[in-house]
């Protein structure tokens, strides 16, 4: 009977390790900060296959994160703003990553395959993506 039982239990164990990796999902995998959420945000906009459109001119993957980079620094460092320690994933898209300050135009996500998309729309998806480790 205890042997058993000691099956059982070890293969409850096993189960509770060995599901999650089998299936690539651990509890581990989500941010558990809204910072690094903005972090994950932002390597993803660096790894667009596609192009980025701001004020109507056309810029690389890598320099739209860099200039999204200096945009949040300066929203941060600004007496306008919120507490950086306040700012959340949602309020950077809504903020930083959406349109223009000075002009007010919507920032454009350009596909390789050459759709088009708002910046706020993919990063809000790319935001649920991340939320549920995808």
């Amino acid at each position: 009977m205890k042997g058993r039982r000691f099956f059982w239990f070890l293969l409850a164990i096993l189960l509770v390790i060995e599901l999650p990796l089998l299936y690539g999902k651990t509890t581990s995998c989500q941010p558990t900060t809204e910072e690094q959420k903005i972090e994950k945000l932002l390597k993803r906009v660096g790894k667009i296959q596609g192009s980025f459109i701001r004020n109507g001119e056309t810029h690389t993957a890598e320099e739209a994160e860099k200039h999204l980079r200096y945009k949040l620094q300066e929203a941060k460092n600004s007496i306008f703003a919120p507490d950086p320690k306040e700012w959340t994933a949602k309020l950077f898209i809504e903020k930083i990553a959406s349109k223009s300050f000075l002009t007010g135009t919507p920032y454009l996500i350009k596909t390789s395959d050459g759709k088009e998309f708002k910046s706020s729309d993919w990063l809000f998806a790319e935001l649920g993506k991340i939320e549920t480790c995808l």
